[in-house]
């Protein structure tokens, strides 16, 4: 009786991009500067987005929000190498991601005001809401990811998730049929290092999230997820394996949450200091700045502009958003099923009633008129 080796697996990590900004021309993608100037305006405009919309709640004007500080890359990069026939599936902390895929952000703001008309999707791409239980959407992205393949249209599905989803059954039953159907699914993990107020090394024992790729005959690949060149090539990659029959491709963006786990949060009670500031050092934004300056693609003064022209563009959102006439309460019964059963109709009547009954003719009549699909 023998013992011999029958397989083998190991995990690569990519890095372009070192802390300084400076590219490995060995692996640099060499991305045109047109690509590469949508990427850094894209982050920053969303980095801006992001302080305002926070400051929006804190004064009462949002009911909570996710904070993307320090993930900008892994964000936006990705949604920019996708064709707008792929799908998207992110997590609820997405917008940066539906920002590059063109939704504008008074949509973002008007769903973490508790408004469900938040969530419109610009009509050539495709893009799923994200689900906020954690983890349900990883099935979802396989069953896009078949359907695809089966239709034979070319377009691959990419699913996000962060350390903390890569603990749960979803993506063990994701990946084990994604695997075993070779399907043109690329799963994200934002490796963020906290999931709440959970540390990355309580979440597996294994020195990496990509190696769960490897019971799965899917590739994986751990990629620092604050590099933008590093997380375009490999996203890209990912993609043309996809849709050459390849399969899926599992990866695991090392980046780090700089800022609280939601406005409901506070991370400096779970958190060392000296772990965030060594985090920033390796901004994503400023890295990638630094890169196009050395290319001469960038100057301060060009820098100062995009930055005074995201905070119009933004301040021009918010008052978009605040300007939002009042939903129609009978919209909640809309789209909930292809039809409605008996339950839902005469509650739906209910309401109407009660509406009718509490209010002003004047005012239940000035309401938009109620939309989707019901019965």
């Amino acid at each position: 009786m023998s013992l011999r080796t029958v397989a083998e697996s190991r995990v690569q990590r990519l890095e372009v991009l070192g802390e300084n900004g400076k590219a490995d021309p060995s692996v640099d993608p060499k991305l045109s500067p047109e690509i590469l100037l949508k990427m850094y305006r894209t982050m920053v405009e969303i980095r801006a987005f992001d302080e305002i919309a926070f400051k929006l709640q804190r004064q009462g004007r949002l009911g909570t929000y996710p904070q993307i500080l320090g993930q900008e890359a892994t964000q936006v990069v990705p949604a920019l190498a996708l064709e707008p026939k792929d799908w998207l599936v992110p997590t609820y902390r997405g917008q940066g991601a539906y920002f590059a895929r063109g939704m504008k952000l008074r949509y973002s703001l008007l769903y973490w005001g508790g408004d469900d008309r938040g969530v419109h999707f610009p009509e050539e791409t495709n893009d799923l809401i994200f689900a906020i239980p954690v983890g349900s959407h990883l099935t979802q992205a396989a069953g896009l990811a078949w359907a695809s393949k089966l239709k034979k249209d070319g377009a691959a599905a990419l699913a996000y998730l962060g350390d903390g989803a890569s603990s749960k059954g979803d993506l063990h039953e994701a990946l084990t049929f994604a695997g075993a159907f070779k399907l043109p699914v690329i799963y994200l993990i934002e490796n963020n290092h906290w999931a709440i107020s959970v540390p990355r090394e309580r979440q597996a024992a294994c020195e990496t999230l990509a190696q769960k790729a490897w019971g799965y005959g899917v590739c994986g690949l751990q990629v620092d997820g604050n590099d933008a060149l590093a997380v375009w090539r490999a996203v890209s990659e990912a993609l043309d394996c996809a849709r050459s029959g390849g399969g899926a491709t599992l990866l695991e963006c090392e980046t780090y949450r700089l800022g609280h786990h939601t406005t409901a949060d506070d991370a400096t009670r779970y958190r060392p200091a000296a772990e965030v500031e060594a985090w920033k050092r390796k901004d994503p934004v400023l890295r990638l700045k630094a890169y196009l300056e050395g290319r001469g693609l960038w100057d301060e003064r060009r820098d100062a502009d995009l930055r005074a022209r995201a905070q119009e563009m933004i301040a021009e959102e918010v008052r978009a958003y605040e300007a939002f006439p009042p939903p129609n309460p009978l919209d909640m019964f809309a789209n909930n099923y292809a039809r409605a059963p008996w339950a839902l109709i005469e509650q739906r009547a209910e309401l109407e009633k009660i509406l009718r009954e509490s209010r002003d003719l004047e005012e239940v009549a000035s309401l938009p008129p109620p939309e989707g699909r019901f019965p």
